[in-house]
């Protein structure tokens, strides 16, 4: 419908009877919905509205009720769509998959052009739950600026954030394709990737690659849903041919394996699993760290072993080599290729199981799949898509409840406070999620409000064998300022090492991230992950009305001798 701001053109009496526009109303501010203005455009976006009204959406993106940000595809891009599957018009596909690339290209919320242009994934999933990624071609035949602007490396962006009355539209020469492939799908459409493929199936990998969902059951006789997400980083048969390998069999005998490849011991069952991250990590997450850092941990599926990334100086490594000052590459224009179920990156390297020497280790205390699940649960109730490690216009403290997360075990006891006694607090951003109102690393944190001599305890990720300082980063606010002064009483332990310390002690009653060392030197004999336990010893975390942690993550630094 259109919206119409009417001027009477009035003057006065001296003037009126030589008005030629006299009685004559004029628009001068003309808006329409989402789908109302595509019909203006017929010429231009008649085949997209096609698809929307034989996917049943058409009145779905017209509604004045909600706000919405579409990815609209031009004629050609959808012609074009059609052509290379095989199809000679739009009903030729099922109505499901039509709603699904309707869904895909659909975001419930507002994105701004500023918003947009800030890159990297979108704050916002779609309406199928999927993460849209910005990214700009700075290539030498490109036009650069804002000419030169992609969604999801795939189409470009003609026009930006044009404004309809119930958000905004941009418009593409391209279809976006939707995410219905699993991380094991995207191996088998790639025929470049024909030995890793093989190698996954050979190990029985290839089931745990195509989940999605899983269903965990737990003590108290219920289940638990628990949407899986993984990074892979595949080789391409090229890379293998570097190295020797032109069969599945020439890696099996390179990596050391025997022919029982489906036993968990096999090597060839521990390679396979080195290249999974159990959890999707983008690029701009692999190489993200913490300040004065340029070295992050991540563990992977394998036994007891991790990977690592590296930023020297603006280039980018896996597994880097201080003794051979060599590391892994990835392939241009071959990372952040989603699925469903993750993110896949090609390295450059056939990338054996490599074990580095220790360095620092960032440990985010929420990061684990049923948490990931449990919040993204919360906010598809709450309308607001996945919000896992992703701020929020505004704070949310979710509560967990011991049926639906069992990564942690904890202890509850009376408390004053209405903080969640064991939850995660979704972080508050300004900047369209660029930053947050904490400073807070991954936009989240663990809130921990469980009374006097309540506890929790969790695993770490995969530590490398040596020394360690251990450092907690927490949240400090206005409402703490009883804690500050002294600090609060608590226990902290790393399997059987344990030290009481005072959290709060030396922070600001403001918001912001501080820091504390939990363990001057504790030493770890083997390379494994261990039991992190914190016990509330002040009994103000029984009788006080603000009380409660706020934990960022957990930093361990080796120290060379």
């Amino acid at each position: 419908m259109k919206k119409y701001l009417l001027l009477s053109m009035v003057f006065l009496l001296l003037f009126s009877c030589n008005d030629p526009y006299e009685n004559d109303n004029f628009v001068v501010y003309n808006l329409y919905p989402a789908a109302t203005y595509l019909e203006t455009r017929q010429d231009e976006f008649s085949s997209w509205i096609e698809i929307l009204q034989y996917a049943d959406m058409y009145n779905a993106i017209n509604q004045a009720s909600k706000t919405f940000t579409l990815f609209v595809p031009d004629n050609d891009a959808v012609a074009a769509f059609l052509e290379k599957r095989g199809l000679s018009a739009v009903t030729d596909m099922t109505k499901s998959y039509a709603k699904a690339l309707v869904k895909y290209h659909v975001i419930e919320g507002e994105v701004s052009q500023k918003e947009f242009l800030l890159g990297g994934k979108l704050t916002q999933a779609t309406i199928s739950g999927d993460y849209l990624s910005v990214s700009f071609d700075d290539s030498d035949t490109s036009e650069g600026g804002i000419n030169s602007v992609y969604v999801n490396d795939e189409a470009l962006v003609n026009e930006f954030a044009n404004e309809v009355t119930n958000g905004y539209v941009y418009t593409l020469d391209d279809v976006l394709t939707p995410l219905v492939e699993t991380v094991y799908d995207r191996l088998v459409e790639n025929a470049d990737y024909s030995i890793i493929k093989q190698a996954v199936e050979a190990t029985g990998w290839d089931e745990t690659l195509s989940t999605v969902y899983d269903t965990v059951q737990n003590e108290y006789g219920g289940s638990t849903v628990v949407k899986k997400n993984y990074t892979f980083f595949p080789v391409s048969d090229a890379t293998f041919g570097n190295d020797g390998i032109s069969t599945m069999a020439d890696l099996a005998g390179m990596v050391g394996a025997s022919s029982d490849y489906e036993n968990p011991e096999n090597a060839l069952y521990q390679y396979v699993a080195y290249h999974i991250v159990s959890s999707t990590k983008y690029i701009e997450d692999l190489y993200t760290f913490s300040d004065g850092d340029s070295t992050a941990i991540w563990s992977t599926l394998a036994d007891k072993q991790v990977l690592s990334t590296h930023d020297f100086d603006g280039m980018y490594y896996v597994n880097y080599d201080d003794a051979t000052s060599t590391g892994i590459g990835l392939v241009d224009g071959k990372t952040d290729n989603q699925a469903k179920n993750g993110v896949l990156h090609e390295v450059d390297n056939y990338m054996p199981v490599f074990s580095p020497s220790p360095m620092t280790i960032i440990w985010d205390p929420c990061d684990y799949d049923d948490v990931a699940s449990f919040v993204n649960a919360y906010g598809a109730d709450n309308g607001l898509g996945d919000i896992f490690q992703t701020a929020q216009g505004s704070e949310y403290w979710i509560s967990f409840t011991e049926e639906a997360v069992t990564s942690y075990t904890w202890k509850e006891y009376s408390t004053a406070a209405s903080y969640p006694h064991l939850g995660y607090l979704v972080t508050k951003t300004s900047d369209g999620g660029a930053t947050n109102s904490y400073g807070a690393l991954n936009h989240d944190m663990l809130i921990v409000n469980l009374g006097y001599l309540g506890n929790v305890s969790m695993q770490t990720p995969v530590v490398l064998k040596g020394r360690y300082k251990v450092e907690l980063f927490y949240a400090s606010a206005g409402s703490l300022a009883p804690f500050v002064s002294g600090g609060s009483l608590c226990k902290v332990s790393m399997d059987e090492t344990d030290n009481e310390v005072y959290v709060y002690d030396g922070a600001n009653a403001s918001v912001g991230i501080y820091d504390m060392v939990l363990f001057d030197e504790v030493d770890f004999d083997v390379t494994d992950s261990h039991q992190f336990k914190i016990v509330l010893l002040d009994s103000r975390a029984t009788s006080h009305d603000k009380y409660r942690l706020q934990l960022d993550y957990i930093k361990f630094t080796p120290i060379n001798e």
